[in-house]
């Protein structure tokens, strides 16, 4: 596995960029890792993470699009320089015509049917009605726009990553839970049939055993299934192709407790969320293009000049030069700029009422993922108490079949709520976790710096499960 993935890494660092410094940089992080993986067969979540970070083809791509704004960027802030032009040309023309302008009274320029000619032509904008100005500040505010959405798309990756994470390791603890119980549902199914055998039980006992055991099996195979499927997710998440065998994963609990109220966390998000950011810089965008709109009426004056070389047939070239000011007024095109500025000023109006639509949706998210982690940590205590309430009633059962006064219908019933009180603790685990991060992604604070203080690594002390009074406000 390890040997597949660090060719995966070196076929990476081959691929042309425009930014190969920091691509190398990305690279030599992502074989650090992998070197890791190799020596040690385990791989934690903060090398989970940053390999996808650095090796996610849909990451790469938003990285090169924010190269490509920059290079916008530097293009639209050129476009205030003087330009500068080459030309060269030669005309066969049918009557002759003149090589050069008159230079002299009364001496008359020589005719000629073949004309070469040569020339530099300069141009530079001195007013253009504010274009290329706000051409500028869109390019600017597009470059801002592209590194808001590579952070959105790190934190989505992040998240994706964490989750799939814990979810192998819930499916994993799942399909343990479910093999006991197929040992037991065996074990059950023997004591049945030997019961049967010696005429102290139906045939009744045994049917239902094998029933459950069917299921059981069932049950084992599918989250065997779900498991192999978050393996690919989180490979596929990491931009590497899935090895024949997985490394083992660093086991976590919850160790992060919100530090701050629900109105706190809202204004966190309010200043932090990449989502806000961009609609704020979209709204910009907006009114820049407006102004850019309201520029098209306005006059424009460049300097212009040229040098020039003119030759007819014989070879003998004359220069030239010329120098001026250019000034374009417009005075009508039926109302062509005019709509452009009422298209742009309706669109700028688009952008602030989705800026405002947005921050009520993230308003929203925040006080569902604060409650959503309220209800988890509320959940995962009372597993704690359902799994010892059914511990406790399937050591009766098990107690009175063994004194002969039970029956084995209530013991499997016993088993079969304990299973489903592990199964809804596993489940409450996971959910805190990934309501943790949820929390930490709606206030737009997720990455995995945040991540490795949201979990430590599991010694069998007690989770931090428990909200506080302050995480009940």
């Amino acid at each position: 596995m390890n040997t597949r993935i660090a060719v995966v890494g070196a076929g990476l660092c081959l691929r042309p960029t425009s930014k190969l410094r920091h691509l190398l940089t990305a690279c030599v992080v992502a074989a650090a890792a992998q070197a890791s993986m190799a020596q040690t067969a385990t791989l934690s979540l903060t090398d989970a993470i940053r390999q996808a970070l650095t090796q996610n083809p849909q990451q790469l791509s938003q990285r090169l699009e924010i190269d490509r704004a920059g290079l916008g960027l530097a293009a639209a802030r050129a476009a205030r320089s003087p330009t500068l032009d080459a030309s060269a040309n030669a005309t066969r023309y049918g009557y002759p015509t003149f090589v050069h302008g008159i230079r002299e009274a009364g001496v008359f320029p020589p005719l000629d049917t073949t004309i070469v000619d040569l020339g530099l032509a300069l141009k530079l904008p001195l007013y253009t009605g504010g274009r290329l100005t706000q051409g500028i500040v869109l390019a600017d505010l597009g470059q801002q726009i592209t590194r808001e959405r590579e952070r959105l798309g790190a934190q989505e990756l992040t998240f994706n990553v964490s989750s799939a994470y814990f979810k192998i390791q819930q499916l994993d603890a799942l399909a343990q839970v479910y093999a006991a119980r197929i040992a037991s549902l065996e074990a059950q199914a023997k004591r049945a049939a030997l019961l049967r055998d010696t005429g102290k039980t139906g045939k009744l006992e045994p049917l239902k055993i094998g029933t459950l055991l069917t299921k059981a099996r069932h049950d084992r195979l599918r989250i065997e299934h779900r498991g192999r499927e978050a393996w690919t997710l989180l490979y596929q998440l990491a931009g590497i192709p899935r090895p024949a065998q997985e490394p083992v994963l660093t086991r976590y609990v919850a160790a992060w407790t919100p530090d701050a109220t629900l109105e706190q966390m809202r204004q966190q998000a309010l200043a932090q969320r990449p989502e806000l950011q961009i609609a704020e810089r979209q709204t910009a965008a907006g009114r820049a293009r407006e102004e850019l709109a309201r520029g098209e009426s306005r006059p424009e004056v460049s300097l212009r000049s040229g040098l020039s070389e003119r030759s007819g047939g014989d070879g003998r070239f004359f220069n030239d030069w010329h120098v001026g000011v250019m000034l374009s007024v417009p005075l009508f095109d039926g109302g062509v700029r005019r709509a452009r500025v009422d298209e742009a000023v309706v669109a700028r109006r688009q952008t602030e009422l989705a800026a405002q639509q947005l921050r009520l949706e993230v308003d929203k998210q925040v006080e569902d993922a604060w409650n959503a982690h309220a209800e988890a940590g509320s959940r995962l205590r009372v597993t704690a108490t359902s799994i010892a309430e059914a511990s406790e009633a399937l050591a009766i059962e098990e107690l009175r079949l063994d004194q002969g006064v039970g029956l084995i219908t209530d013991v499997l019933n016993a088993e079969t709520a304990l299973l489903g009180a592990q199964a809804d603790r596993l489940q409450a685990q996971f959910d805190l976790i990934t309501t943790r991060l949820s929390l930490l992604r709606a206030t737009g604070a997720l990455g995995p710096e945040r991540v490795a203080t949201l979990v430590a690594p599991d010694n069998g002390a007690p989770e931090a499960g428990s909200p506080t009074e302050r995480d009940k406000r």
